[in-house]
């Protein structure tokens, strides 16, 4: 007889902090962008379906959301305060226009883009607007679709739909907050300003993933401490009580992260399956991925989830080219697979783990037939169970003990992603050099501030865009943002600012 397969979706949902030193500008307009348009569809689709999940927030994006919604917040891709370099960027694509794939008629972007008439620029500014509205709203206000299907604006409705936008994004955080208290899904924290938590305790955590490679010495243990802790209290503070769990920044795991977790209260954390592969020294059963593990420190014990990476991309880089309803049954019946072959005592937990934002525009209408489909089959299907992470584990506890832990992240079980290139090393040198003189500083209030900035300045976005890995048409705005902060570090305790931090 099969055996109940019980399924855990986290959504990871992290921007990083966009604003230089004292303003309350974004560079960038990624949080706005991403609250109107997906997060907003995703508590859509829960409310629709009330399917028990797990939803990670970092709290640089929760406080981004707060500020947002108080209006203590901006940012440069507005109509009413932008710039030309903003519009520049959306003609040229660098900030793009999600109008494809949304279930009604769209413009020809090439022809939008290229018309630089007033006329044409105030449709550029309508339909950025518009385009970036969460599906879930456009599809429940006819007045939305009507002007979606004209396709012009005058200069009111304009600015009717940049404080539409504003609207929604405000209505976030509140609507999270409710489907945890009235719908049964699970909320949880990443360190406060996401960094990469082995790292930030020492980098020479990623030496024995990349024995070879060149590492910059680093380390700041009550950093690391204070990342955590603030982010334990600001979620409280937004959500109404403490998380149960973790997801550390990029899945990034280490035997001292996880006892720093672990003496902090955290009772689980989750990182990726390749973890679990280099911690046995070979690939694992299904029956040992597809369960929690304990994992003994000297600060406590943890509890440490490891996600199916195979179904995860799936739904990450696959599933958007399939009929959504396909898509879904295939994931079904490969989750269903999983009970008819399982001989473990307890029921099997597989843990399905991504971003909860980035997918979504390559599926068709932002992801709703997908999520109909699956959210529908998971509430009225046996013998798959939908849970929240904390939920199975209250039902069933941890039986498997967990003796070594692997250091590395979930992207190729390693750090390479942050440290090893010659221009991320040094990025972390240039932070080396900065906490060293706020610790040498006199204790004070212009020391409490550097200390501030040294926190963003540790957030893993930075480090992400230095290096061949990964690029961006913003990669010199994530760098103006990184030197910023460290350049503040020495205007805060009155010392020169290093010529390798001036703009």
């Amino acid at each position: 007889m099969a055996s109940e397969v019980h399924v855990a979706f986290l959504w990871h949902m992290h921007q990083p902090w966009y604003a230089l030193p004292g303003s309350a500008e974004n560079l960038l307009p990624w949080t706005r962008l991403r609250a109107a348009k997906d997060y907003t569809d995703m508590a859509a689709w829960l409310e629709r379906w009330t399917v028990p999940v797990t939803v990670n927030f970092t709290p640089s994006l929760t406080e981004q959301l707060r500020r947002y919604a108080a209006g203590t917040l901006t940012d440069a891709y507005l109509p009413s305060c932008a710039g030309p370099h903003a519009l520049a960027e959306l003609r040229s694509g660098a900030v793009p226009l999600p109008i494809a794939r949304r279930g009604l008629p769209a413009p020809d972007p090439a022809a939008l883009c290229g018309d630089r008439s007033p006329d044409g620029e105030r449709r550029l500014w309508g339909w950025f607007l518009l385009a970036w509205i969460g599906q879930s709203v456009l599809e429940a206000d006819p007045d939305l679709r009507a002007l979606w299907e004209r396709g012009s604006f005058s200069s009111a409705e304009v600015a009717a739909l940049e404080e539409r936008q504003r609207g929604i994004v405000a209505e976030v955080v509140p609507r999270y907050r409710r489907l945890a208290e009235d719908a049964g899904i699970e909320l949880t924290a990443t360190p406060f300003y996401h960094p990469i938590l082995p790292l930030l305790l020492d980098t020479a955590a990623a030496r024995r993933s990349q024995p070879h490679d060149e590492l910059p010495p680093f380390s700041a243990p009550d950093d690391a401490r204070e990342q955590v802790r603030r982010a334990l209290n600001h979620h409280a503070t937004v959500f109404g009580r403490r998380p149960n769990g973790m997801w550390p920044a990029e899945g990034a795991v280490s035997t001292a992260a996880a006892g720093l977790l672990a003496g902090e209260g955290v009772r689980w954390i989750v990182t990726d399956g390749g973890i679990l592969a280099r911690s046995l020294g070979r690939a694992p059963s299904p029956e040992e991925l597809h369960r929690p593990w304990r994992f003994r420190t000297g600060d406590g014990e943890i509890i440490i989830l490891f996600r199916d990476t195979h179904l995860s991309n799936l739904i990450g880089f696959d599933y958007h080219r399939w009929p959504p309803a396909e898509a879904a049954r295939d994931l079904l019946q490969r989750l269903r697979r999983n009970g008819t072959a399982w001989h473990g005592a307890r029921p099997p937990l597989v843990l399905i783990a991504m971003d909860g934002e980035n997918a979504w525009e390559f599926y068709d209408r932002n992801g709703r037939p997908f999520f109909e489909s699956l959210y529908r089959q998971l509430r009225d299907e046996r013998p798959i169970v939908p849970t929240t992470i904390s939920g199975y584990l209250d039902r069933f506890g941890v039986e498997a003990v967990l003796g070594d832990l692997w250091s590395g992240s979930w992207i190729d079980a390693d750090f390479r992603t942050w440290i090893g290139h010659p221009s991320q090393n040094a990025g972390w040198e240039q932070l080396a050099r900065a906490q060293a003189a706020a610790a040498a500083a006199s204790p004070g209030p212009g020391r409490t501030r550097a200390h501030d900035h040294l926190l963003i300045a540790e957030g893993s976005d930075w480090f992400w865009w230095y290096g061949p890995r990964h690029s961006s048409p913003h990669e010199p705005v994530f760098d103006r943002l990184f030197r910023a902060r460290l350049a503040q570090v020495y205007a805060e305790i009155g010392r020169p600012i290093p010529s390798d931090l001036v703009p």
